[in-house]
């Protein structure tokens, strides 16, 4: 490999940077003696689970011996049961194998990929971590290691995989994904990776207990349904496995709570192993690339999904995420540097509005600020290499495709859906987005949102006059209203968590003043009354720009009236799905009766149905669903209005026909609140054409 493929890394890195830091070894400690706990706590309840049990087959036996007859044998053998499945109920979980499965992932071989393995064996040696047992390429936008675990897997070392994501690849320079993958290697070489390994399973262990089993309550279910004797060493046996359940939630959330705060410390230690390696700097530039790259990685998902219900597909999806993410920094101007936009920091930190700062301490990695900042303390920096990461790949283009294939796995006639390559998303993702583009000469104010129309007098505001000028109604402060809005619901929710004890945080900063959990609802009083007000202002800016552009275009009251009898038409359709969706909710959830399951689908069906047949041949009707592009769900309203549908037979739920009701309602108010908004777009226009 030459050394243009191996970027360089710092010139000096001073020994005592590498070693674990205080806070490592303080939270090392943490997770010891909480482990240690754990197996305290397990091994007092297994030598009571084993006296319970001696003494359930005492008893057992005693009671058989004493009057042999059938109920007493029955008795006695239930107690006996008892003790067996109190044993069973503490053991079975440490013998199963947690395997770390991914269908989209694929091993790779090093005759196949040279120069990738010799990368990874040259960053092996730099980063003094041993070489993975394997490497696996997959479609996502992330590198991780990866092992399957088991109870045999704390006592025993593990080799690690090295998975490496292509749309990471993709989407970041040489350098940046020697820093991702030095990385990884930097938890490869922490002996608190043997801590994270006795931590995951006692994690599972006590999850297992906790929340994963189905299996022992349907077997204690098989043996109470033989007789009512044993019925009743069934509920015994459940009430005693509650009680074990109870002391487990205690320890559980000491030894999460003490790993998540050791996983945060190796978090960074992983980090400075990648810098002595690779650069701070393309460490951070590589994290903040990667944020919006899997952004654009996740559209273009989203996109091939809406692809296959006109029967098309993807040929390679890295060539298209590519097209979204350079598009996305053409939006917001952003340097390219060879193919790739410049996705800095300071960039990231922009979006980040929220007037609220804590310290998440269930969280198990650190923010990318606290990254920043301790990465920007170690000062150890090297200039990038900007070349392509896909210079260590042979035959990228066949990789790609192949990984792109995978993403279809789940899809039946994948052969026969028609192929759309590169220019041809190019130009339907241009179209798209100019499909959806508000006019720019707005500034974005009314981005994201529609006017509050329903309630609007429009013939009163016609004859009112306005003084405002077009550059005072549409500034930048006003177009950061909505933003503000919104930002100020995600805070009342995360005050709300803190409130309600979600979110451990005891304090938190609200606009750099300290407060406590106890002032949180004083906060969202104030946040709620600062959207109050907000709301109101805004409302009053949009009767403000309607009066502006009224006085200056013919016949923009009747094209807002128009507007106004839509949007009330897509209100009403959009709450007869939400309510359907409402309605049915009990039914996913269980424990109802069967009158109570007939109640709700005779509703479904002489209601709600009724309403989705009527809503959706009025769409079609309208022309407002495009058959041509839209074959797919064409062909299904038709099925959906000619068949007879079910839902439930007496015994058991019609799932085919439930989910195909759920998705008729859905796209069809999808694309009933698109139509809607390029009704608004056309308004919109139309304002500007006497400007």
């Amino acid at each position: 490999m030459s050394s243009l493929n191996y970027p360089p890394s710092p010139a000096f890195v001073a020994p005592e940077k590498l070693a674990p830091s205080a806070a490592f070894k303080k939270q090392v400690a943490k997770v010891v003696f909480a482990i240690i706990l754990f197996f305290l706590v397990y091994i007092l309840l297994v030598i009571a689970s084993i006296a319970l049990a001696v003494g359930c087959f005492y008893l057992g036996v005693v009671i058989i011996t004493a009057l042999a007859n059938f109920t007493t044998v029955i008795g006695g053998l239930g107690l006996m049961a008892v003790g067996i499945s109190v044993i069973f109920f503490l053991i079975k979980f440490i013998f199963a194998v947690t395997k770390n499965e991914n269908p989209l992932r694929v091993e790779i071989k090093e005759e196949d990929q040279p120069e990738l393995f010799e990368f990874v064996r040259k960053l092996r040696n730099e980063t003094n971590a041993p070489f993975p047992k394997k490497i696996f390429v997959s479609p996502e936008v992330n590198a991780s290691v990866f092992y399957n675990s088991s109870f045999w897997s704390m006592m025993f070392p593990v080799r690690k995989n090295l998975e490496i994501g292509l749309g990471l690849v993709n989407s970041i320079n040489i350098s940046e994904l020697k820093a991702v993958i030095a990385h990884e290697f930097g938890h490869f070489s922490q002996r608190s990776m043997k801590l994270g390994s006795f931590t995951y399973n006692v994690n599972r262990i006590i999850y297992d207990m906790l929340y994963n089993n189905n299996s022992y309550t349907k077997f204690l279910n098989a043996w109470a349904r033989l007789h009512r004797i044993l019925s009743f060493f069934a509920q015994m046996t459940i009430k005693i496995a509650q009680g074990i359940q109870y002391v487990l939630r205690k320890v559980y959330a000491v030894i999460n709570k003490s790993y998540l705060g050791l996983s945060r410390e190796m978090e960074f230690h992983a980090d400075t192993v990648a810098a002595s390696a690779a650069g701070g700097n393309n460490v951070i530039n590589g994290l903040s690339r990667i944020e919006i790259a899997s952004n654009c990685y996740n559209t273009t998902l989203n996109m091939a999904d809406d692809l296959l219900k006109s029967k098309k597909r993807m040929d390679n999806i890295f060539d298209n995420q590519l097209t979204i993410f350079r598009s996305l920094g053409a939006k917001y101007q952003l340097q390219e540097i060879k193919g790739l936009p410049e996705i800095s920091f300071e960039f990231i930190r922009s979006f980040s509005t929220s007037r609220i700062n804590y310290q998440n301490q269930w969280a198990s990695h650190p923010e990318l600020s606290e990254r920043k900042a301790h990465l920007d303390a170690l000062d150890l920096n090297v200039s990038p290499d900007e070349s392509s990461a896909w210079i260590i790949f042979r035959n990228a283009k066949k990789l790609q495709e192949m990984l792109s294939a995978k993403v279809y796995f789940r899809v039946k006639d994948y052969d026969q859906l028609k192929v759309i390559d590169a220019d041809e998303f190019n130009s339907q993702y241009k179209k798209e987005n100019e499909e959806f583009a508000l006019p720019v000469e707005y500034k974005g104010y009314y981005n994201k949102r529609l006017i509050q129309i329903n309630d609007w007098d429009i013939s009163g505001l016609s004859k009112l006059e306005t003084s405002k000028t077009f550059d005072e109604l549409f500034t930048d402060t006003n177009a950061q209203r909505y933003t503000a809005i919104n930002q100020n619901y995600n805070d009342i929710g995360l005050l709300t968590a803190i409130h309600d004890k979600q979110v451990d945080s005891k304090s938190f900063d609200f606009d750099g003043i300290k407060y406590n959990r106890e002032d949180c609802n004083t906060i969202i009083q104030q946040l709620e009354q600062e959207n109050k007000n907000k709301q109101a202002q805004l409302v009053e800016l949009d009767k403000e720009a309607f009066i502006y552009f009224n006085k200056r275009v013919a016949g923009l009251d009747k094209l807002y009236e128009d507007f106004k009898t839509l949007n009330k038409q897509v209100d009403g359709y959009n709450e007869i799905v939400y309510q359907m969706m409402h309605d049915m909710a009990p039914l996913y959830k269980g424990g109802l009766t069967v009158n109570q399951v007939g109640s709700i689908i005779d509703d479904l069906k002489r209601n709600h149905q009724r309403k989705i047949r009527k809503q959706a041949q009025l769409l079609l009707d309208e022309g407002i669903i495009n058959c041509e592009k839209n074959e797919i769900l064409c062909s299904d309203i038709k099925s959906f209005m000619q068949k007879t549908y079910v839902y439930y037979n007496g015994k058991n739920f019609i799932n085919d026909e439930l989910d195909f009701l759920r998705t008729i309602a859905n796209q069809t108010a999808a694309i009933y609140n698109q139509y809607r908004f390029k009704q608004f777009k056309n308004l919109l226009e139309k304002q500007l054409t006497k400007l």
